[in-house]
């Protein structure tokens, strides 16, 4: 028995990750992806009439940027556990354990979603792809660390609707429309760069590290009224 307990605690010092990783949809979250990029090398190309402030025509959108969405936002989603109340108490091990998990999952679905969609899917809009990864990835984050992860997907989901109504302008889109410009576009990547940024430190920002700045900022005040 207490070589069986040992056995088990020098696993989980060894791999916490893969502990992490069990509560976790690990597995469905990367067959999701491979079925979302199995759908955009199929069908990504295909354009699909929705709703825009345009005056005249009607606008269309590439199917691959809704899935392309979707597969961004998986390996957030996946980071939600039945056992979140237990958690909430973080240790270091834990957020150790956590980022492994998010960079492998996101990483990894990338990965296959990027490789998948190349199958079929020029590689102009495969850069496109990648780059807005990066803008939905930041927006999950930040949902994910504000709202919870199980609702990771509504601010991604609400910035779409917003670039997908108002990004178009004419025949061009809006500098800021970071998952539609071309390849090339400097500051579509500026804008992908900068919500993967913000996404990156609000989840850093867990509430006791939160409450270590705040420490050290009074601190520091402290010092500099002395």
């Amino acid at each position: 028995m207490a070589v069986t307990a040992r056995s088990a605690d020098e696993s989980v010092k060894r791999h916490p990750a893969r502990l992490f990783a069990v509560p976790r949809p690990a597995r469905a979250t990367l067959v999701g992806v491979i079925v979302l990029g199995g759908l955009t090398a199929w069908l990504g190309l295909i354009e699909a009439p929705l709703p825009a402030a345009i005056e005249q025509g009607r606008a269309t959108i590439p199917i691959w940027r809704l899935l392309a969405l979707a597969a961004a936002v998986l390996p957030v989603l996946a980071l939600a556990s039945p056992l979140a109340d237990l958690e909430e108490v973080a240790t270091s091990r834990l957020r150790a354990a956590q980022r492994t998990y998010l960079a492998v999952l996101s990483l990894a679905g990338a990965a296959i979603y990027l490789g998948l969609s190349a199958l079929a899917v020029p590689v102009s809009v495969v850069g496109m792809m990648a780059r807005s990864w990066l803008g939905w990835l930041g927006l999950a984050l930040l949902a994910g660390a504000v709202l919870g992860w199980r609702l990771a997907w509504t601010l991604p989901v609400t910035v779409a609707v917003v670039l997908w109504y108002w990004g178009l302008h004419g025949e061009q889109y809006r500098w800021w429309e970071f998952s539609a410009r071309p390849i090339a576009d400097l500051p579509s990547l500026v804008v992908s760069v900068a919500l993967l940024s913000v996404g990156l430190v609000a989840y850093a920002a867990t509430p006791w590290r939160r409450s270590r700045w705040r420490t050290l900022r009074a601190a520091r005040s402290r010092r500099n009224v002395s």
